[in-house]
């Protein structure tokens, strides 16, 4: 019986382990030459995005203020509170399917596809001709809804909002508590909506310090990165339900055992 718990013991202890070369991330940067391979990325606006468009004139404010709506506010007459129509002061603009937003006095300007730069650039463009001649104005685009969702074998699997254009996968596993020791770091699936609407995967090795020139390294809108479970957790999982089979069994058996005493005594 002692021989029987031991091997149990051991079989637990050895299948908790993993191995430390599945654990550390970019595990070959000591080779890893990065000179003249990265690339400059910039995140493009798409539809479904929420968009919050401000332009701003020291010299010509009347003449701006037609540009920048804010939503409806109203008072609740019961509180006296002030109360913001759709929940937000400033209007939000939502790019819809085809690429498109509408906005004030201009009507409808395709902006998918550019990115935060040029769209600034476009709309200045288009509002040009209704400012005074040497009026001096700035537009600026911020995107509002700027998701990544991070679940699996995370501490902390979440949706995060991200307050900056501008993220790496490495940064999204931070924000979610990096991977416990059962996450599967040669295989993290990374989910990316594409303008129809449907999805395509990518799988990325963490442990490759070449992950930093993959075009997938920079997260968009509405990614998902997902973390397997490793073997390791598979067979604890395995032996769990085993063991809960091993405890079911041993309690069932006892009490047959105390009823039958109990009836032939």
């Amino acid at each position: 019986m002692k021989h029987a718990l031991l091997a149990v013991l051991l079989v637990l202890t050895f299948s908790s382990c993993a191995h430390y070369k599945d654990i550390p991330y970019l595990q070959n940067s000591a080779e890893y030459d990065g000179t003249g391979k990265g690339f400059l990325y910039d995140m493009t606006i798409k539809p479904k995005d929420e968009l919050t468009i401000f332009v701003f004139s020291g010299t010509d404010k009347d003449a701006v203020a037609q540009f920048n709506i804010r939503d409806i506010t109203v008072i609740d007459i019961d509180t006296k509170r002030i109360n913001t129509y759709g929940g937000h002061p400033v209007h939000r603009y939502l790019v819809d399917n085809e690429g498109n937003i509408d906005f004030p006095i201009l009507g409808k300007i395709h902006i998918a596809g550019l990115t935060i730069d040029q769209a600034n650039k476009h709309i200045h463009q288009l509002i040009e001709p209704y400012m005074q001649s040497h009026a001096d104005f700035l537009v600026n685009v911020s995107i509002e809804n700027f998701e990544v969702t991070v679940l699996g074998e995370v501490k902390k699997p979440n949706t995060f909002t991200l307050s900056r254009p501008k993220a790496t996968v490495l940064e999204a596993l931070a924000m979610a508590g990096d991977m416990t020791i059962y996450g599967k770091r040669d295989n993290v699936k990374l989910l990316r909506e594409l303008p129809d609407g449907t999805y395509e995967v990518h799988e990325l090795d963490m442990r490759d310090a070449n992950l930093l020139n993959s075009p997938y390294y920079y997260l968009q809108q509405r990614d998902v990165v997902y973390v397997e479970p490793n073997e390791v957790m598979a067979q604890n999982s395995k032996i769990g339900r085993t063991r809960r089979l091993w405890v079911r069994g041993a309690s069932i058996t006892i009490s047959l055992g105390s009823l039958l005493y109990r009836v032939l005594k």
